[in-house]
């Protein structure tokens, strides 16, 4: 008291006479060598360990002591100083104290026991017993302290009213708090006022009187109302398991969206089963798995994109010669759309083929060849792949390609037939300047047909190409070979024709059998686009093929002057001398108008 030790000694009477009464010690871990920071003092208060001191007992260096002159009655002290988590926040308490041998526990571990007749005791396996209930301890061997609610969940009374009531019973009146409310409770005196420092931040109040925490666990401990901790081993298997979980999940979905809302479930669960767990009074450690679901994510998302970066580059290796960019990118986008090996699939294969590319080559350099067929191809490949074709291979100044594999295409014909017709308006575009360059004038045949062929990688185990094989890729291939004695720049089979028919301008050429099969087949030519198709190439599919309906009757004569006065056209000119032949050598009675190419 500031009014003098006679004060004191009052006081001390006072908790003398009641025999209940305990007092607050400050243990701190730094060294102070004061009078009033003896723990020797306190050796009879002191708890006894049973066998050797536990980890759970932490060690201290100083302790503020209460006056000498209050000590003396004391029915014991407990300490009430003790830090928060790391966040500012009071979730745990530390019960038992060391400094200088001298064992002191929690003020609120102190009172328990009193009303507990003193049977809590510490045991050798680091739990405080209550008879054969035990306080469970975090691995820091703190308490968990399981809050009820928010600050006045217990009943609080001040102390301008307590002193009021005590005026009011002297003078023979009705007290304002009568004792009887006091009766067999335990009374915590504390201050709450912002200035004497002692408001604390808990879970439940970001601002609570610290004596109110001490209330708390004094209850928790008397009611045996703890919050469980589970084992070690069970952290250990929830970050296993949500790590698991997440790599695995991340590793199997590809759309970013999917895995975006995998992942926020995945953080997610953590959290809420810990919630789950704390409700039903466990407490459940939760940043441990939380950070193992960031981890496996992030390492599954570093080794997907690893796994991801490698095969888009495998793609884009394999497929790059032969395949257009935009077929690249939506391989690269779904690699699902692509399958590798051989399968059968109905494609649309093209082959074509310079006219008189022996000669040509005779007379150029071989500088000059190369430059030549370099600039030929690049235009030529260049068109194709704008149509989303696949370079099959170049043999010399040959190219072949096809249409609907990898990926499928529905208009896979009509896909082929403009890049065939493309490709012979870029080479018209195209011959006066290699004939400036390189003194010579280039033509090219060009043999389309559609049906199922099979298409895959093939070749040797070191060395292999994305091709495809089948009668129809031969047929393609003899249609080309036949554009020479037809003398056509495009002749296309009849399945392809039955598709492109709507789209282009087509005269049926001839029926022919190619060389080493023995089933006939229709082939046409394509003039042009039906959009762009010019009068005069309307009148000449229209005259033709009325001339071919006359030669197909056997009508040489009338045949014969009908291709004869189509000019310009040479086609007209081969039926024409078909004709002539006929006339003096009439084919048997059973032909059929087929005509058999004797060359490939």
């Amino acid at each position: 008291s500031i009014y003098g030790v006679h004060d004191d000694l009052v006081l001390a009477s006072s908790i003398k006479e009641a025999g209940n009464v305990f007092l607050p010690v400050f243990l701190s871990r730094r060294q102070d060598e004061s009078e009033a920071s003896n723990p020797e003092i306190l050796k009879p208060y002191s708890w006894e360990l049973e066998g050797e001191k536990s980890e759970i007992v932490y060690q201290m260096n100083s302790v503020t002591l209460p006056i000498q002159e209050l000590i003396s009655g004391l029915q014991g002290v407990g300490n009430v100083r003790f830090s928060p988590d790391e966040d500012a926040i009071y979730r745990r308490m530390p019960l038992l104290f060391s400094c200088n041998d001298v064992i002191i526990p929690a003020l609120s571990l102190e009172v328990s026991n009193f009303v507990c007749e003193n049977t809590i005791q510490l045991r050798k396996d680091g739990y405080i017993w209550k008879g054969q209930r035990k306080i469970p301890l975090d691995d820091s061997g703190q308490m968990i302290i399981n809050y009820h609610g928010p600050q006045r969940s217990y009943p609080t009374y001040s102390v301008a009213s307590i002193i009021n009531s005590w005026a009011q019973i002297n003078e023979g009146k009705k007290p304002q708090i009568p004792p009887s409310q006091f009766e067999g409770k335990i009374v915590f005196i504390g201050t709450s006022a912002p200035g004497l420092f002692d408001l604390r931040s808990t879970p439940l109040s970001s601002v609570s009187p610290g004596v109110e925490i001490q209330a708390v666990v004094v209850d928790n401990i008397l009611n045996n109302d703890f919050i469980s901790i589970p084992r070690k081993s069970i952290t250990w298997v929830l970050i296993l398991i949500f790590a698991l979980l997440t790599g695995i999940g991340v590793s199997f979905l590809n759309k970013p969206w999917i895995i975006g809302l995998f992942f926020i479930l995945c953080l997610a669960l953590p959290a809420v089963m810990a919630g789950l767990c704390f409700l039903s009074g466990y407490w459940l450690e939760w940043i441990a798995p939380e950070m193992a679901v960031l981890t496996s994510f992030i390492s599954a998302a570093l080794l997907n994109y690893s796994i991801e970066g490698k095969q888009r580059r495998f793609i884009k290796n394999v497929f790059r010669y032969y395949l257009s960019p935009s077929l690249i990118e939506m391989i690269v986008r779904d690699p699902e759309l692509l399958k590798l090996g051989g399968e059968k699939r109905e494609i649309t294969s093209l082959f074509t083929d310079i006219k008189g590319f022996t000669s040509i080559s005779e007379n150029l350099s071989p500088d000059e060849l190369v430059n030549l067929l370099n600039l030929y191809l690049s235009e030529m490949s260049d068109i194709i792949l704008s149509y989303k074709g696949t370079l099959d291979k170049y043999e010399g100044d040959a190219i072949i390609a096809f249409w609907n594999a990898p990926l499928e295409q529905k208009d896979h014909a009509l896909l082929a037939c403009r890049a065939a017709l493309d490709c012979q308006n870029r080479l018209d575009e195209m011959r006066s300047s290699f004939d400036s360059q390189y003194g010579c004038r280039l033509h090219m045949r060009i043999g389309i047909n559609t049906g199922p062929c099979v298409v895959g990688n093939m070749g040797s185990r070191r060395r292999f190409d994305y091709t495809a094989i089948g009668d129809s890729v031969n047929l393609a291939s003899r249609l080309e070979g036949a554009c020479k004695q037809y003398r056509v720049a495009i002749l296309i089979g009849q399945e392809t024709h039955s598709r492109i028919r709507d789209f282009f301008l087509t005269r049926e050429v001839d029926i022919i059998r190619v060389v080493g099969k023995g089933r006939p087949v229709k082939v046409f030519e394509i003039i042009a686009e039906k959009d762009s198709a010019t009068e005069s190439q309307r009148n000449l599919v229209s005259e033709f093929q009325s001339a071919l309906k006359k030669y197909r009757n056997r009508e040489w004569k009338q045949a014969r002057n009908m291709f004869e006065s189509i000019k310009q056209d040479e086609l007209s000119g081969l039926y024409a001398q078909r004709c002539v032949e006929f006339q003096k050598n009439s084919p048997p009675l059973n032909w059929d108008g087929v005509f058999d190419l004797r060359e490939k």
